[in-house]
């Protein structure tokens, strides 16, 4: 069974509401509709919801047959490893979060999103770090790759979904080499981590955050631009806490 196939039977992703996840990177409270592009939205997306009523116009792609339930959305199936089933410069966001680690070739995404954007046009990427401190004394003490977040789902090495693994650096050489250009990047600090909230001050772990991403960053999200910045500034984003639905 092949990468594609394997999403189609199987349900890789959540139903919950992620709208946390993302609100900070943009603001979808703006005057003006979005024409949105949700890349990987699963079954039944119960983000589309909250963006539709906002007053956003969303689509899904998804390889996974649609639920009954998803009456409030629009999903096309699609396997997103080939060419979309939309018009060129026809959305002026592309969500894709939680999806470029399943995929042989993420670069797709990038290249897709340059397709079917607007001039102006943006994308949320978003991945789970698997380097986090937790998950490398994980894997010193023999865990293995599977994070330590999906061990409670009961994966193993034999049916994990992720097949990609990045680090900080590296997801900023591919936006450079793709010319894309980050706008904004968003880091919380690892839910569950090895330094419970409860017991640590919110200043020590936003300066942990700050400072070493790479190590106490528990997801990298970014909002990348289809044209240069008019400002070289980057806006970063550091969460002391995961927020719920992150």
């Amino acid at each position: 069974m092949n990468q594609t196939e394997f999403h189609k039977h199987s349900a890789t992703f959540s139903n919950g509401n992620s709208f946390e996840k993302i609100r900070r990177l943009l603001d979808f409270l703006g005057d003006e509709p979005l024409d949105i592009l949700d890349v990987g939205c699963g079954a039944s997306p119960t983000l589309h919801k909250t963006l539709r009523t906002l007053g956003h116009r969303i689509t899904g792609l998804d390889i996974f047959p649609a639920s009954p339930t998803s009456q409030h959305s629009k999903i096309l199936e699609s396997d997103i490893n080939e060419t979309w089933p939309v018009p060129k410069d026809s959305f002026d966001l592309v969500l894709c979060t939680d999806v470029p680690e399943h995929l042989y070739d993420p670069t797709h995404i990038l290249r897709e999103g340059k397709r079917v954007l607007r001039k102006d046009g943006s994308i949320i990427f978003g991945v789970p770090n698997h380097f986090d401190l937790r998950q490398r004394l994980r894997m010193l003490s023999g865990g293995g790759i599977i994070h330590w977040d999906h061990v409670r789902y009961g994966e193993s090495g034999w049916n994990y979904a992720h097949i990609r693994f990045f680090t900080l650096q590296e997801l900023l050489h591919g936006f450079r080499e793709h010319e894309w250009f980050v706008r904004a990047a968003q880091f919380n600090f690892m839910g569950g981590g090895i330094f419970p909230t409860r017991f640590t001050p919110r200043f020590f772990r936003r300066f942990l955050l700050t400072r070493f991403p790479n190590l106490f960053s528990g997801k990298f999200l970014f909002l990348l631009q289809k044209e240069p910045l008019r400002s070289q500034k980057i806006t970063w984003i550091s969460l002391d806490k995961t927020p719920k639905g992150v």
